[in-house]
């Protein structure tokens, strides 16, 4: 995503200067006014610049309290004209050469936006060398490479969005002063590898990637995270309170009170490197894990369940065992006071999985009573056939069938079953025998099972209603809106066709005969995404 062009471009200039307009007259004391402006490259990498607020921009130019310059077609994505509103006011800090912006050293945006609509900023993988600092509440930025920190400050107090964004540096939240602090909702979306400096008390923080690290530092009381970290570093100074769920690999407590850190993560370390901080560990949750090893469900162990009841299950000592060596295992979890969530997690799952294999291994006994028949009858009357096919191709999709030769052994069973049930001389032997041959016949049968494959049953109209909504909600089209009447919304060329790329995505998936539900509901969570994003980019016209 980073674009490096410029980084190449400056690490070979010995100096820049910040060209202002002049006049011919005036020439040679401006030279020695644009002395004050030059730029200098420390160790020909970093660069710092002019400070300058943006008045406006167009197509080709930036207007600035100190003139207007051209861009650099490495910055033109950052100064679209579709990037006119977030731009409103903004300062940056700029390298000018030749009348010609060619690197951003910092930018911090002023304009804010509302909880009905964000102010957007898209940054189309442009590079600033420097810091972004947001300074305003409803502001969503995408796209960009920032090669120092993304600073959110104190004037930010409701809600802010990243979306693919890149952060060299930290992603840092400067401290809020004030008696009454509001939770701030901060949603990071495809942001891979971000580190997080914490300076600010009750922040939301949402994130679909797992952050790598999150420092909460300072006078911070409260930090609820809705995502995976892989390490969090506490160092407060006073009283604490982790809030959220996800898993957290690792928490380092270095400094405050009372820390309390009983979330809904599931935390697998906990490193406490200042004894005087009173640290209250995570809640181990083995309720369930206790209930299941309580009174396992074992049955009767038997080598051909002869000597079973015909109303009893059995499984042969093998099975029994391989049971008994999962049990074991999650008692061991159950008994350990260290172990993790994340332990007990496994555990619990361990333990289900042998308790599916073992019961699918139990049998019926076949010890009956003196000419007990009953048993008998009732296992024919449980038969049941399913569908017989040659290859499944007419069967519907997840429907079990198998070919005529398999109906008809088990068919064949079931009448020489019935033939013993009917007569009335028969053994308790022969009675026993009908009912293992039926049981072997039901159990072959069933394994034969295969299943069809004529069709999908998947819903599609979630996803039928969504293509429809964003069809209905496109508008129209222009470089910066001049040409489109004031009471109608329009977006970029690039905003529709990102739209048209998801609803084209849409319609395939709504076509296609075999798609699965998987397909479907990613389909439908695209497109609801890209009409988010559409949404945000509509603008109103300028034409009167």
């Amino acid at each position: 995503m980073k674009n490096k062009a410029l980084s190449t471009l400056m690490a070979t200039a010995i100096t820049a200067t910040l060209v202002l307009p002049m006049s011919t007259a005036n020439a040679a004391s401006s030279q020695i006014q644009s002395n004050s402006y030059e730029t200098h490259v420390a160790a020909a990498k970093k660069v710092i610049g002019e400070s300058v607020t943006i008045k406006n921009i167009t197509k080709d130019t930036v207007i600035t309290s100190n003139g207007t310059f051209r861009i650099h077609s490495a910055l033109k994505p950052l100064f679209d004209t579709s990037n006119k509103t977030a731009l409103t006011n903004a300062r940056a800090t700029i390298v000018v050469k030749n009348g010609q912006i060619t690197d951003v050293t910092s930018l911090i945006l002023n304009k804010a936006g509302t909880s009905k609509k964000s102010v957007y900023f898209d940054g189309g993988d442009a590079q600033i060398s420097g810091d972004l600092t947001v300074n305003a509440d409803y502001v969503k930025i995408q796209d960009v490479s920032v090669d120092g920190q993304l600073i959110i400050t104190n004037r930010v107090k409701k809600a802010v969005t990243l979306d693919e964004v890149a952060v060299d540096e930290t992603i840092t939240l400067k401290p809020i002063v004030t008696k009454k602090v509001s939770w701030l909702y901060v949603t990071l979306i495809d942001m891979k590898s971000s580190n997080i400096n914490l300076e600010r008390t009750k922040v939301n923080i949402s994130s679909d990637q797992t952050l790598s690290k999150v420092d909460v530092v300072g006078k911070v009381t409260s930090f609820e995270a809705m995502s995976n970290i892989e390490k969090l570093t506490i160092d407060v100074a006073n009283d604490f309170s982790l809030y959220g769920e996800g898993k957290i690999e690792q928490i380092v407590v270095k400094g405050g009170t009372n820390v309390a850190l009983d979330s809904g993560h599931l935390v697998n370390n906990v490193q406490v490197d200042n004894k005087n901080v009173s640290v209250t560990l995570p809640v181990i949750d083995k309720k369930e894990l206790n209930t299941l090893i309580a009174s396992p469900p074992y049955v009767q162990v038997s080598v051909n369940g002869y000597d079973v009841l015909t109303t009893d299950k059995w499984t042969t000592q093998a099975e029994r065992n391989a049971f008994d060596s999962a049990v074991a295992s999650t008692r061991a979890v159950a008994n350990n006071n260290s172990a993790s969530q994340e332990q007990v997690k496994n555990a619990i799952s361990q333990y289900k999985n042998a308790l599916a294999v073992y019961q699918a291994a139990q049998k019926s006994g076949t010890k009956y009573g003196y000419g007990d028949k009953a048993s008998l009858q009732s296992l024919i009357n449980s038969v049941q056939y399913v569908t017989v096919s040659w290859d499944g191709s007419n069967v519907p999709y997840n429907t079990p069938w198998t070919t005529q030769t398999e109906r008809n052994a088990l068919a064949s069973s079931v009448s020489s079953a019935q033939v013993v049930v009917n007569n009335v001389y028969a053994t308790q032997t022969e009675i026993a025998n009908a009912v293992n041959n039926l049981n072997n016949a039901i159990w072959t049968y069933k394994n034969a099972y295969k299943y069809g494959n004529n069709g999908h049953y998947v819903d599609k109209s979630n996803l039928k209603t969504l293509i429809s909504t964003a069809l209905n909600g496109i508008v129209a089209t222009s470089q910066d809106g001049s040409d489109v009447n004031h009471t109608l919304k329009w977006t970029s060329q690039n905003d529709l066709s990102i739209l048209n790329f998801y609803i084209e995505q849409a319609k395939s998936v709504d076509n296609k005969y075999d798609a699965t539900q998987s397909e479907v509901s990613n389909a439908y969570d695209n497109l609801s995404n890209a009409i988010n994003n559409y949404n945000y980019a509509k603008q109103n016209g300028l034409q009167y």
